[in-house]
């Protein structure tokens, strides 16, 4: 069982710090999460790269071209929900947030990384169909970069490594709570 999860301060300490070792970290299990969103025809999830997490200001942060749909879903319902999965520790993070998008930022465009901009500003854009899998430009465009900067209402933590089963709610203005797994 991991030491993170014997009380409520340690535990919140331990997910922020996961958090920031995903940021830090390619290969840090949590770095690439699943972003659930609402659109007209339904609930929306995806895989995406965690890019941004600020203990202090309780936010995480994905980037995104700003053409996406989730873009347009977000504007329509800020709510959403990141889906964190560690199966080496069987750690099950759910963040529910509400997110600002934050376009065409010069300083958080300076700090992506050369081989990763052509992600922002794909022609056609994204979700238009083409005639091949290759089929399409990549030419990074600053002006097509989106930051996706999710305010954490609520993190529902469960660890499924110890018997029995922990699980713990945190929600903004009340704090945390231990809950029936």
């Amino acid at each position: 069982m991991s030491d993170g999860w014997s009380d409520h301060a340690a535990l919140e300490r331990h997910l922020w710090d996961r958090l920031a070792r995903a940021v830090a970290e390619v290969d840090d299990p949590w770095r690439f999460v699943t972003l659930a969103t609402m659109a007209g025809t339904g609930p929306q999830a995806r895989t995406v790269g965690l890019r941004g997490a600020d203990r202090d200001a309780r936010t995480v942060e994905i980037h995104t071209d700003a053409r996406t749909p989730k873009v347009d879903e977000l504007r329509a319902d800020p709510r959403a929900q990141i889906l964190l999965w560690d199966a080496a520790t069987q750690e099950q993070v759910r963040l529910s947030v509400t997110v600002t998008p934050v376009f065409a930022d010069a300083d958080r465009w300076a700090r992506v990384p050369e081989g990763s901009r052509g992600n922002y500003g794909t022609d056609p854009q994204p979700g238009t169909p083409i005639p091949g899998a290759a089929a399409y430009g990549r030419a990074g465009d600053p002006a097509r970069f989106a930051a996706l900067v999710g305010r954490v209402a609520r993190m529902d933590a469960v660890l499924l490594a110890s018997d029995p089963h922990r699980r713990a709610v945190w929600t903004d203005g009340a704090g945390w709570a231990w809950v029936a797994p």
